[in-house]
């Protein structure tokens, strides 16, 4: 979407006495308008051109309008006030508490009577104060809960005499869609015009039958069951705290296209909503929908749902059809994709999520409303699939829905077994990180010659760019000075007074994350470690991770390897962990065809080793004799400051960024020296910058890429430097996503590897990587459990006339880091050599 420039002029408008005055008049054509239009007031160029909607705003709304095709002609266009507010100051009119100017009322009624004369249907506010000046409801306190809802005027007793018959439809207003505000939201209201266009020609849409059930006795539950079962697909949807469901809802569609839905509640404000025997019953029912092979399940983000209901009441379910959430997040990645904002865009049914939130915020204040609110979640989830779905194959994305979907079987076992601790080792390690904190703070405060609260801001100001005057960092937004991390982390590479400080700062507050956010998890009752996985977490399709439901565990991707090593297996079995070496690495090589990179990859090199022998200039055997000297920590090694370097490059990362990035891994690079770095790299991998380019030229052309299995992604930002490294990003991260992710569905659903046969209970997926377990007595088997991973997770990709394939590596031991062992040959003689040097390194025991 180009940059619209703000226009100025030289003209001073001076504002009107009252803002009754009339200093921009509608349009006049509201006898043969299609549609009218409803702004706030004014703007300079508005006044001078004598019509609503000209400049920024107007070629924004002619650019919407043209999208749906309808031309401008057809627009009445019209504001709530007239006058020019000086500054464009809106709260002149209201502000966030509610407040009225003198004129509202007077500006209302004159609104009003202009659109009385209006002979179209629909009349359209755009922003938030043509909504609240028209509709005139305290509960329509935000345009971006309501926009998208459609309101009849018959339905306000204000608007019922004068506007009856026509239909009070919400948006965004232009302007919020400029560069400086959410210019995504362009094709938010592009998807609202749309639904008023269609609406304009078939007003029935808006009368769609919903029938809604609540507070049902015993026997209407099990009739409304039977319903259930005769239809192949239904929406499903739970209510629940930390601690249990308080209710359930089931949907269905009728042959009419008619919906009905059912909230079956389990609990009051008097407690348990049916007897034991009937709620036992109710369970066993819902279980009976749940398991049935012939009924689909439709669900909004239905990892929590279905898994809610296996952990608390063991109903296991491999029927969930459909995921509203992730069918949104493949064909519009970077719009909004809450069940609220689905409903706004794919039916005709207003908003309604305030209803439930508001019926419980602390506790559950109206029961009626709150069942209300679960049953239309489930009922709804029903015509947005139907359109999701066209959405989803007009896309061409049906095999990136039906992968992710099933996608649901390995994560939900992951989630069901969790990762074992080892929870003397942490609490030991809890304590060993308190006393390093509290010596390091005792010499930070000696060298300062004062006592430092390292997490006050205004304290640190006043060391840094008070006593020892250095020159301050400011706050890109706030302009203010800040002692931010990125400001620490620039203070500690200029090697000034004040350097030692802020390194040992930053490393304080490391250690502090690692105990506030690592070794202070809370675990579930059987000691293991759980978490959420959101397969719609990232752009690439990565799987992202988060502390449970139940507010226990944590995010599984990025643990730190002194925590990793109190994640361990159980008796009698060791761990695994296969990962995709050198993955993105090894895609970008064959992406961006560069001789040198692929020529790295063919000799069979170590590839980082080689990158680092470029990027320094030096003997590839210096690197790698470096890496293997145990007496330097890996982080200073050349080889990972090559891995660094790479992917940095790689997604057109600049000096500053690196040099932040590396601070906070307690590598101080000045921004010079990480330009030099990545200079380095560019010059002697030219392939790259020439593939940037392509990837710019393709999404300025297209807007979509593909990754090399040909799963599409809309980029529809603005076209800049963000978007563009974004872009850069896309086909390597999401490519790899998906060979490991289809290699997790391949693996969670071979007989040979499942219960009946080696029984590999799956822990997680990090990154590019798949963790495990596997008992003891398979150790002689091993080799072919390796060999049938790897055949699973292997894939022969072709860019350009050139094939490759990403190679496999293994880690095993009995605990997730420290005492393990690598295996890159899964032949039966270095396996076995491998469990070998296990035995020997953890003969003292199992951690470190």
């Amino acid at each position: 979407m180009p940059l619209i420039p703000i226009i100025k002029t030289k003209h001073k408008i001076k504002p009107g006495n009252t803002l009754l005055d009339i200093q921009c008049p509608p349009t006049d054509n509201i006898s043969t308008a299609q549609f009218a239009i409803i702004g706030d007031s004014p703007s300079n160029i508005e006044v001078i051109e004598q019509e609503p909607f000209v400049g920024p705003s107007g070629s924004q709304l002619n650019r919407m309008f043209a999208a749906v095709n309808i031309p401008r002609h057809k627009l009445y266009l019209t504001t709530c006030c007239k006058s020019f507010i000086k500054g464009n100051n809106i709260n002149k009119l209201w502000t966030a508490k509610g407040f009225r100017c003198a004129e509202w009322s007077l500006l209302q009624q004159r609104l009003i009577d202009e659109l009385s004369n209006f002979n179209g249907k629909i009349i359209i506010a755009m922003g938030a104060t043509a909504m609240k000046m028209l509709i005139d409801e305290p509960k329509f306190d935000s345009i971006g809960k309501y926009r998208g809802s459609i309101y009849k005027a018959d339905d306000f007793p204000h608007l019922k005499e004068k506007l009856s018959g026509k239909l009070i439809a919400l948006t965004y207003h232009p302007t919020f869609t400029l560069a400086r505000n959410n210019p995504i939201s362009f094709y938010t209201i592009i998807a609202d015009l749309n639904k008023f266009n269609v609406l304009d020609s078939q007003p029935s849409l808006l009368d769609k039958k919903c029938t809604i059930h609540t507070r049902p006795v015993f026997h209407e539950v099990m009739q409304f069951y039977e319903l259930v079962k005769t239809k192949d697909k239904i929406g499903f949807d739970i209510e629940a705290t930390p601690e249990y469901i308080t209710c359930f809802s089931l949907a269905i569609e009728h042959s009419n296209e008619s919906l009905e839905t059912m909230s079956i509640p389990l609990m009051n404000n008097s407690g348990n909503y049916w007897s034991i025997e009937e709620e036992i019953k109710i369970w066993h029912g819902l279980a009976q929908i749940l398991i049935d092979p012939s009924i689909g399940i439709i669900c909004q983000n239905g990892m929590f749902d279905i898994m809610f209901v296996l952990r608390t009441m063991n109903i296991i379910s491999d029927n969930f059809l459909f995921d509203t959430m992730l069918a949104q997040h493949i064909v519009y990645t970077d719009l909004p994709k809450g069940l609220d904002y689905l409903t706004s865009a794919y039916t005709y049914f207003p908003y309604y999520k305030d209803e439930g939130k508001k019926s419980h915020l602390a506790a559950i204040k109206d029961w009626s409303m709150y069942w209300i609110y679960n049953a239309k979640d489930s009922a709804y989830l029903l015509p947005i699939t139907t359109e999701l779905q066209k959405e989803v194959k007009e896309f061409g994305a049906e095999d990136a829905m039906k992968y992710t979907m099933a996608l649901h079987k390995p994560l939900m076992e992951m989630e069901y077994n969790g990762f074992l601790t080892d929870q003397v080792g942490i609490k030991k390690m809890r304590k060993v990180l308190q006393r390093k904190i509290t010596a390091m703070m005792h010499g930070l405060n000696k060298i300062a010659g004062t006592e430092l609260n390292i997490n006050s801001s205004q304290q640190l100001i006043a060391y840094f760019y008070g006593k020892l005057m250095i020159k301050p960092y400011k706050n890109r937004k706030t302009k203010r000075p800040s002692c931010d991390a990125v400001a620490l982390s620039r203070i500690a590479r200029k090697k000034v007074d004040g350097s030692i400080e802020a390194q040992m700062i930053i490393k304080i507050r490391t250690y502090y994350k690692l105990l506030s956010t690592y070794f202070t998890i809370t675990v579930d009752n059987d000691n293991r470690l759980r978490c959420t996985h959101k397969i719609s977490g990232t752009v690439s399709g990565r799987i992202a991770t988060e502390k449970t439901f139940f507010d226990t565990g944590a995010n599984l991707q990025n643990q730190p390897y002194i925590y990793k090593k109190y994640l361990i297996s159980p008796d009698d079995y060791f761990l695994c962990e296969v990962d995709l070496a050198k993955a993105e690495a090894h895609v970008v090589a064959y992406l961006t065809q560069d001789d040198n990179m692929i020529a790295a990859f063919e000799s069979g090199i170590d590839v980082h080793s080689f990158n680092a022998s470029k990027i320094f200039d030096i003997p590839i055997e210096d690197i790698i004799a470096e890496t293997h000297d145990k007496k330097i920590d890996q982080k200073k090694t050349k080889r990972y400051m090559g891995k660094k370097v790479v992917h940095a490059s790689n997604y057109g990362m600049g000096g500053p960024t690196f040099s932040d990035n590396l601070a906070k891994e307690n590598i101080f690079m000045s921004i010079a020296e990480c330009r030099d770095l990545l200079l380095n790299y560019n010059l002697r991998f030219p392939g790259l910058k020439r593939w940037h380019g392509l990837i710019e030229q393709e999404v300025r052309e297209n807007r979509i890429l593909y990754n090399l299995f040909g799963r599409p992604k809309k980029f529809l930002g603005l076209m800049n430097s963000a978007l563009y490294r974004n872009a850069y990003s896309y086909k390597p991260q999401s490519t790899v996503a998906e060979l490991l992710n289809n290699g997790a569905i391949k693996i969670a659903n071979d007989p040979r590897l499942g219960a009946n046969g080696y029984d590999l209970p799956l822990i997680t997926t990090v990154h590019d990587s798949i963790v495990f377990y596997c008992h003891k007595r398979f150790i002689p088997q091993f080799h072919f459990i390796l060999q049938i991973i790897k055949d699973h997770l292997t894939h022969t990709f072709v860019h350009k006339g050139k094939s490759f394939t990403i190679g496999l590596d293994a880690k095993i031991g009995y605990q997730w880091a420290g005492k393990t062992v690598e295996i890159d040959d899964f032949s039966a003689e270095k396996v076995s050599q491998a469990f070998n040097k296990l035995k020997e390194t953890t003969k003292n025991g199992k951690t470190e």
